[in-house]
């Protein structure tokens, strides 16, 4: 079995890659890829052309763009001649299921969810099992509960900074689109400050209240993850965080993929 694995994660504003090998994550990167090429897999060859190392490697797909999986899937079998494998709800799961609409339920927090979960909550030698809240600031807010038995509860999701922008900017005639940074004060003394403050605290606080709120549900202290690309806006916010875990989604889909291949081969053979 191949020991070498590489992970596109596809997500709304960018494609993020991971290359694995014998279980350890070795490189990241994003592929230079607009969302209009999402559709032509000759767009999605030339993008992985420096990703993919040798014909060796197993592939795996962790996407919330349903119509970009079969033209990423087609570039990576013309490149390795091997299928890549497109990351499901159903299957192996290092934990039960709770929540109400599976079907629904995208697959980048299930794969951020198991992640926290084998890596921070399940019980080992010197520690007992514990909850985990999974924090993911991308282009949306994101925070999935594993309760210490086992038990995938489900989670939050709300807008993060680019959205907020964008919203604002569409929704408000007299409201321009503004750099996301953010200001030494609160109190915004131009328009433009009192947009970056707005969106900027506004997002840091929201992520500070859903993270108590959920805690407070919990019957234990739960261990927090941060992980994502606004994740440097919430590390002095949040009262308490355990980790910050670059690429959690990516750690996640690879233990899944793997673990279901390995399902696959056994029910096989």
């Amino acid at each position: 079995m191949a020991t070498s694995w590489l992970i596109l994660d596809i997500g709304n504003s960018a494609v993020k890659w991971g290359q694995f090998a014998n279980g350890v994550l070795r490189d990241t990167g994003r592929l230079e890829l607009d969302r209009s090429d999402f559709a032509h897999p000759a767009a999605w060859q030339a993008a992985l052309k420096d990703v993919l190392p040798d014909a060796g490697v197993r592939a795996g797909i962790v996407s919330v763009v349903p119509d970009a999986n079969a033209p990423a899937q087609a570039a990576v079998t013309a490149s390795t001649g091997a299928p890549a494998r497109v990351l499901q709800t159903e299957g192996w799961l290092p934990f039960t299921l709770a929540y109400k609409t599976p079907q629904t339920l995208g697959t980048d927090r299930l794969a951020a969810a198991a992640a926290a979960w084998l890596d921070y909550g399940m019980a080992t030698e010197a520690n007992p099992a514990r909850s985990v809240l999974a924090v993911d600031a991308g282009t949306a807010l994101t925070i999935e509960v594993v309760r210490h038995d086992a038990t995938y509860l489900g989670g939050v999701i709300a807008p993060g900074p680019r959205l907020l922008r964008d919203a604002l900017a569409t929704g408000g005639a007299q409201l321009p689109a503004i750099d996301l940074n953010v200001p030494a004060h609160p109190t915004g003394t131009s328009t433009e400050h009192a947009l970056q403050s707005g969106i900027m605290h506004g997002f840091a606080g929201m992520a500070e209240g859903l993270v108590a709120r959920l805690e407070a549900t919990l019957p234990d202290t739960p261990r927090i993850l941060l992980t994502g690309g606004a994740a440097s806006l919430l590390q002095d916010t949040l009262p308490r965080i355990d980790a910050h875990v670059p690429h959690l989604v990516l750690r996640g889909a690879y233990r899944l993929l793997v673990n279901r291949m390995e399902e696959d081969l056994a029910q096989s053979g």
